[in-house]
């Protein structure tokens, strides 16, 4: 082999070799360049599923917080409603008492929407409950006023119709019962009808009265039963109300604890 042929074996192996250092070099340098950019969308994608974690937290805490005012709201006005009025006092009505409790309801349809789903459903299940309360106690108080009606009538009609009790002169014939003749002398025939009419009479009403008092005492005796069982109702569905409070609370705050947030790659 000639000296051309040797020099021309040299300058093709160095000719390769220059262009085997620079594709290796192009391959590490884009190697390099896709894990910084993987590494980049990692970061990123790490931060905006940490923000967005954070983010729906806010918003969940921010929904659980608006029904809690809302059924603290709903709560005081029942309790306002069940007091005695005194005067001068502010009574609401039962519209804001409605109102209150819808406004419930909405904001636990927003938690469903937020989540938790079992947040969502003691939201719900609340919300429902509380409003089937309210509607046993408009029916209560319906009844109740109608009976009370029904009281006042039956206690003017007895006012109005209260025996003419004549048994004074009917006394005084049975005082000489013994003595036809004494009785003879005293009174006539027609007087003696006369008495007697009267306090057969007398007796007639005596016992429409008697029947109607019965009747009057029966109703303020179902008036008493019906608003003891009320306040009794009423008073244990307060109670329900603040144990599911305390549950429901408990809920949120296992449902929205921060989980370990996502390491961000620098």
């Amino acid at each position: 082999m000639d000296e051309g042929t040797v020099a021309l074996i040299a300058a093709g192996c160095g000719l390769f070799g220059s262009i085997l250092g620079a594709a290796l070099t192009a391959w590490a340098t884009k190697a390099g360049a896709d894990r910084s950019a993987d590494a980049v969308r990692g970061q990123t994608h790490d931060q905006a599923t940490n923000e967005h974690a954070h983010w729906l937290r806010q918003q969940r805490l921010s929904a659980c917080e608006e029904f809690l005012d809302a059924w603290d709201e709903c709560t005081r006005t029942r309790k306002e409603l069940a007091r005695p009025v005194t005067e001068g006092q502010h009574m609401p009505l039962r519209t804001e008492l409605h109102q209150a409790v819808t406004r419930m309801l909405e904001r636990a349809r927003r938690i469903s929407i937020l989540g938790p789903d079992e947040v969502a459903q003691a939201a719900q299940l609340i919300s429902e409950a509380t409003m089937e309360n309210i509607e046993r106690e408009d029916k209560f108080g319906q009844e109740l006023e109608a009976t009370v009606a029904r009281l006042r009538q039956q206690e003017t009609h007895i006012r109005d119709h209260s025996p003419n009790l004549e048994f004074e002169q009917m006394k005084q014939v049975l005082a000489h019962a013994n003595n036809l003749e004494e009785l003879q002398h005293l009174y006539s025939i027609e007087e003696l009808e006369r008495i007697v009419e009267n306090a057969e009479r007398s007796a007639t009403e005596m016992e429409e009265w008697v029947r109607q008092m019965t009747a009057f005492g029966e109703i303020g005796e179902q008036i008493i039963n019906e608003g003891a069982r009320f306040l009794a109702d009423f008073k244990y569905n307060i109670q329900v109300t603040e144990e599911n409070r305390k549950a429901f609370i408990l809920s949120v705050r296992n449902s929205i604890a921060s989980p370990p947030m996502l390491k961000v790659v620098s």
